[in-house]
């Protein structure tokens, strides 16, 4: 009996330390707006400080009357936000660096960055 019971302890001692091998990874999240401000477009945030492998989710506003994109090259992300709409845009960086983030539509916006720390 007190080695069954033993054995149980130890399934479920193993099973919990298992469970935590995943890392201490975490939702991050951050919401950014497409803005014109005195007929110059952008983000509303310059840069953006995340932590590689944590998952990252990104509300992107288009507050303007016309369609933005909203791309970040390291992470193959490319996305056209429609006026006055919003796209969560989702990922987990898995390297780490600084990454611009630009409007593939109008390269003349002004651009922002993404930080992946380790």
């Amino acid at each position: 009996m007190k080695r069954a019971l033993a054995v149980a302890a130890a399934a479920v001692v193993g099973a919990i330390a298992i469970a935590g091998c995943g890392g201490n990874h975490k939702t991050e999240t951050f919401r950014v707006n497409i803005t014109s401000t005195s007929g110059v477009s952008g983000f509303s945030i310059g840069t953006i400080t995340v932590t590689q492998g944590d998952k990252i989710d990104l509300r992107v506003d288009n507050t303007t009357e016309k369609a933005h994109g909203f791309s970040i090259d390291a992470f193959n992300i490319h996305r056209v936000v429609e006026p006055n709409t919003a796209q969560t845009v989702s990922f987990t960086p898995k390297k780490t660096g600084e990454f611009k983030v630009y409007c593939q539509l109008h390269p003349a916006h002004v651009p922002a960055n993404i930080i992946v720390i380790g």
